[in-house]
């Protein structure tokens, strides 16, 4: 049985790459998200069958994946790892619980369904690791975010060439601001806000140009023309400046005296 799975499914990015894998004929697609109603409108836009994990992926849904996995035997072909969130603000008003939390998501359990997916891929299998374009620079006021991203950015593409023996392709996509359910928990309050995008991406583009990249055998993926020329300009700036610039631009400098 020839399989994908997707995590992040039931919106955003993790839904439009589900969408895509659904015309490459695949046996069944494994969406796995908390939200169940988001799966569900996933599951009903698709022709190929599905099977659903509404589970919590921090707790007992990695689990859940790999208990399928050791079920079924099933050949994964594409593995996405879309899941996660970013949250908005300075260190001491974002709970600690919800910081380590997002390490967990955004960093752990990649790996944990990343390494539990491996021995069921064969030649020709391929993974998208959603990272961002935050990966690239120390990211004030949403720094364990832009942390975790980072991570991601790094393991996605020494991984890729861990795997070159065994012909499995691992691509670290990194998305620029991408108009998603993102930025309901990122914590958009009136205080916290973003005030500039320098541009903002739908879904979709992000993930026909992953596709795409993935297919062509690159392990890094960045859409857009603004997204990619910021990722060549911070590797060209000291970092100091790169953040100071970033805290003028936002004016948290104003926000945060």
């Amino acid at each position: 049985m020839n399989i994908a799975i997707v995590t992040g499914a039931s919106s955003g990015m993790g839904q439009a790459f589900a969408l895509k894998l659904d015309s490459i004929g695949l046996d069944e697609i494994w969406l796995v998200a908390l939200d169940k109603s988001g799966l569900d409108e996933t599951a009903e836009q698709m022709t190929t069958p599905t099977r659903l994990f509404a589970v919590d992926l921090t707790k007992d849904g990695v689990d859940s994946i790999r208990n399928s996995l050791q079920q079924y035997s099933p050949n994964v072909r594409w593995l996405v790892n879309a899941s996660g969130f970013g949250k908005f603000g300075r260190y001491d008003e974002i709970p600690v619980e919800q910081s380590t939390n997002m390490v967990r998501l955004n960093c752990e359990t990649l790996v944990a369904v990343t390494e539990y997916c491996l021995p069921y891929m064969s030649a020709g299998a391929k993974i998208a690791e959603f990272s961002s374009v935050a990966a690239f620079q120390p990211t004030p006021y949403q720094n364990v975010y832009a942390a975790t991203k980072a991570f991601v950015h790094s393991y996605a593409r020494a991984l890729n060439v861990e795997l070159r023996p065994r012909k499995i392709k691992v691509c670290a996509v990194c998305p620029f601001w991408t108009k998603s359910k993102f930025f309901d928990r990122a914590g958009q309050t009136e205080k916290h806000v973003v005030i500039k995008f320098a541009a903002m991406y739908e879904p979709r583009d992000v993930v026909n140009k992953a596709y795409k990249d993935i297919m062509r055998g690159k392990d890094i993926s960045i859409c857009g023309f603004t997204a990619r020329a910021q990722v060549r300009l911070v590797r060209l700036v000291p970092t100091t400046m790169v953040m100071n610039t970033w805290v003028k631009q936002q004016q948290f400098d104003k926000r945060y005296r």
